[in-house]
């Protein structure tokens, strides 16, 4: 034969070989001959006429050899496959290109790899079973992903492994390194170098959602890393759990790469990691949401216990006025006597604010509402701070030019964020920073998800925050019980009644406060009370209506009755709902009744229930001081007009009133 004829039927054996994979090029880098064996490493149909830099995605052509270097390496991950390409030369010209691609790693080369492959068959079952039984026992997410991450580490023969956490929005990550070898001395710079480089490799997870594997070249995503923790490759596998990413799972080697078995492995470890991470974020989730349930069933029980003695305090107090008042009148004008009553008259006043403190965490109601310029407010307190606490500390304020108007008890309010203050200052060690800001929120249909326990409306918004110590979760959820305190006992500087105090009175006013803490980061106190926004009432013009007055605190009702008065309605003033029926089943023609719901012999709805069997259609308006009566009644089945709260805000009371008749 012929040479020539003699290459081409050596050529055409060799492409009938599925043991060898060979290929040659011209010298436009397109493929002029493979092997069958050469075909198999590639899913497209067409293999001869495909150029160099498409077949292998190199970036360009000048990646491929040339005068200045005779070969080049490509290696296909995907098959474990590494790929030679050489330069044909013929007179120092490049006339073609020789391709030879060769297996990194060949399964049954010898004895011992195969063996080694089977041990890691047999382990890997194990490996997992032992995770599916930690799952059920560990609650810590830190412990769980440490035992992942070192078998994962292991079973895929890497030097080194790495999790890290997001949060929902991606922009936060935290890390866990597992490092058996000591490598690594500096991990913080490794964390800091790490996170500038994931947020565009998050991208491709997300997008792929499959093991990402970074090769030591710089056309690969991630080379940085690679680069980074000194290793010839990495496996990058995400954790995903209802199509959100969770975590990722990073492990390197320093010299090989790794084959579909390990990556396969590295996968099932991430998929126990994200069961994981959402099966305990939800238990702590579930444990939050159980304790703050509680802790609101204890509070509804205080106050429950607290709204009955209200009453009963205030009732005995009122009984003292009264006699203090009728003594004043019997007795001779004497100095002396004079002093000790008004000394018995002093302490009562005390004794009813302190009662009323105290219990207003039962049944919320302020001593006395009037109109709170918020500004005001914010600036006195904040020229107090800044004149008494300690220089050390840093105090800033924010406030709105133009504050909400609030209705209640200004000097509450003020104790209410003063006192957050102070707890504030208490929880600094040495230096550290306050910061006292108020701004006007609207809770609409946009934004109530934000908010799921605020009503819709105005609200002004006030929050105090500190960089101190911090409050761990556990004691987050008693910080409002009565007599609970992290402070020391010994010294006496907590009684634990400050943040229970404080709560009554926010409820008081039909506000919220919410709590967030970090250990070591600070705290955070966020008040929203309900802004004023007045109602309008007209005058009212003389009129000779008759309005019958049921209630047994005297003071109470005079005072209303004097109120009444002056605006030209007649008062019939009465101590019982039997009175009040009896005042009804006379000849006497009453316009409207106001009727209190706790009175001596019969409760206030008792007195109604009565008065409506008696087929007497008068509109009624029920008042309650010291009792919530929740939504479960029917008011208007049982013939009630309005409902109106204790103490009264005279104008509400008196468009309720015009309203009615």
């Amino acid at each position: 034969m012929h040479e020539r004829t003699i290459s081409q039927y050596a050529l055409t054996e060799l492409a009938k070989s599925e043991n060898i994979s060979f290929a040659i090029a011209n010298k436009d880098q397109k493929i002029a001959w493979c092997s069958k064996g050469f075909k198999s490493n590639f899913t497209s149909k067409r293999i001869i006429g495909t150029t160099l830099v498409k077949l292998f995605g190199l970036t360009s052509p000048n990646d491929l050899p040339n005068n200045e270097k005779n070969s080049f390496n490509v290696t296909l991950p995907d098959k474990n496959s590494s790929v030679t390409i050489s330069c044909l030369k013929s007179n120092n010209k490049t006339t073609g290109f020789f391709i030879k691609i060769e297996q990194i790693e060949k399964p049954n080369k010898n004895e011992g790899r195969e063996s080694s492959r089977l041990s890691k068959d047999l382990q890997s079952p194990k490996e997992l079973h032992q995770i599916l039984t930690l799952l059920v026992k560990e609650k810590s997410l830190t412990n769980l992903s440490q035992e992942i991450l070192k078998r994962s580490a292991d079973i895929s023969k890497s030097f080194f492994g790495l999790v890290v956490f997001l949060d929902e929005d991606n922009k936060k990550f935290d890390f866990i390194f597992y490092d058996p070898h000591k490598e690594f001395a500096n991990k913080k710079d490794l964390e800091k170098e790490t996170r500038g480089n994931l947020p565009f490799i998050n991208k491709w997870l997300d997008l792929n959602k499959r093991t990402l594997i970074v090769l030591n070249r710089q056309e690969n995503i991630g080379y940085n890393l690679t680069q980074l923790f000194q290793c010839q490759s990495l496996a990058i596998t995400p954790c995903f759990f209802d199509n959100s990413l969770l975590a990722s799972i990073i492990v390197g080697k320093k010299n090989n790469f790794y084959d579909e078995l390990e990556i396969n492995y590295l996968e099932q470890f991430a998929a126990l990691l994200s069961f994981a991470i959402s099966s305990i974020r939800t238990r702590e989730l579930n444990t939050a949401l159980e304790n703050r349930l509680l802790q609101a069933q204890k509070l509804e029980t205080i106050g429950k216990l607290s709204s009955g003695m209200a009453h009963d305090f205030s009732n005995l107090l009122s009984s003292i006025f009264g006699s203090l008042n009728l003594l004043k009148k019997k007795i001779p004008e004497r100095e002396d006597i004079y002093r000790l009553l008004d000394n018995i008259e002093n302490c009562s006043i005390r004794a009813k604010d302190l009662t009323k403190g105290l219990l207003s965490f039962g049944k919320p109601t302020p001593k006395r509402k009037e109109l709170i310029k918020p500004n005001i407010l914010l600036s006195e307190i904040s020229k107090v701070i800044t004149q008494t606490f300690p220089a050390k500390i840093s105090f800033k304020s924010k406030f709105e030019n133009k504050l909400y108007d609030m209705l209640g008890n200004a000097t509450e309010i003020y104790q209410v964020l003063l006192n957050l203050c102070v707890n504030a200052k208490e929880a600094l060690v040495g230096m550290g920073e306050i910061t006292l800001n108020a701004t006007n929120l609207t809770v609409d249909k946009t934004n109530q998800v934000n908010y799921p326990l605020l009503n819709t409306g105005n609200f002004i918004w006030f929050s105090v925050h500190d960089t101190g110590a911090g409050i761990s979760e556990e004691n987050l959820t008693k910080i409002f019980d009565p007599y609970f305190s992290t402070k020391d006992k010994k010294t006496g500087s907590g009684s634990g009644l400050g943040l229970y105090v404080t709560y009554g009175i926010i409820k008081a006013h039909n506000g919220h406060i919410e709590v967030s803490s970090t250990l070591n980061e600070g705290t955070t106190f966020d008040v929203y009370i309900p802004a004023y926004e007045p109602t309008a009432v007209s005058k009212i013009s003389p009129t000779e209506k008759i309005i019958l007055l049921a209630d047994d605190e005297v003071m109470l009702r005079d005072l209303l009755a004097e109120l009444l008065e002056s605006y030209g309605y007649n008062i019939i003033k009465v101590s019982t709902g039997l009175e009040a029926v009896k005042i009804l089943t006379e000849e006497i023609k009453v316009d409207l009744a106001i009727i209190d719901y706790i009175m001596p012999e019969m409760n206030g709805l008792e007195c109604i229930e009565k008065i409506r069997g008696l087929k007497i259609k008068i509109p009624i308006i029920l008042s309650s001081g010291s009792l919530s009566l929740g939504d479960k009644i029917d008011y208007k089945k049982m013939g009630v007009n309005s409902v109106l709260s204790k103490p009264y805000e005279f104008e509400t009371m008196l468009a309720t009133i015009q309203k009615l008749i």
